[in-house]
């Protein structure tokens, strides 16, 4: 972390630095000092510089693999989009609200041995974010009226419509997945 100057980032970044253009300017001013100090590892007499040198190696083509995946680092070449730098300057390296959703989808799997189905992680990320159940205004409601409201939250018009969302999402994904399976068995038996 030290040889690329990131321990510390958070505190000292401007905000211009943490956008896609940021990361581009970054990684274009970085990737040669890595293999700078790479190469001088590399060349030296002591196993654990040479150690050193070999792992930079690796993580320095591990970075340009994966740069080279994303269009905006290839620097125009093959791209079939224009990139509009104007736009790139708003636009956020990271979606840190969906990889902290990944992340609890991730802790729910294992907590439940991966039996779970992703619809039942869904229903119990609503349940525990909405805070229904520790809320006082259903807290204080007696019995009968939990269950009323309960009966409402299973069968109201609005539950209707999500679940037919959900049901035409899932019959489009196992579609889907029907008909992957079936170009799958189409090629092989074409190279049979």
């Amino acid at each position: 972390m030290d040889l690329l100057g990131i321990a510390e980032r958070g505190r000292n970044v401007d905000r211009s630095e943490r956008t896609w253009l940021g990361g581009h300017k970054f990684f274009e001013r970085k990737l040669p000092e890595l293999k700078q100090v790479r190469d001088e590892s590399m060349d030296s007499d002591d196993g654990k510089s040479r150690l050193y040198g070999a792992v930079l190696d690796e993580v320095i083509d591990t970075l340009e693999r994966q740069l080279s995946e994303m269009a905006f680092f290839r620097s125009g070449e093959g791209m079939d989009v224009e990139i509009d730098e104007d736009k790139m300057e708003f636009s956020p390296l990271t979606n840190l609200g969906c990889e902290s959703e990944f992340a609890k989808l991730d802790v729910r799997i294992v907590a439940s041995g991966g039996s779970t189905s992703v619809q039942t992680h869904s229903r119990k990320n609503i349940v525990t974010t909405n805070w229904l159940l520790s809320d006082p205004s259903f807290t204080t409601l007696s019995n009968v009226e939990k269950r009323n409201k309960w009966k409402w939250a299973r069968t109201s018009d609005n539950v209707s419509d999500v679940k037919e969302i959900e049901s035409n999402y899932l019959h489009t994904v196992k579609m889907t997945k029907r008909l992957a399976l079936m170009k799958k068995s189409r090629t092989v038996e074409k190279k049979q």
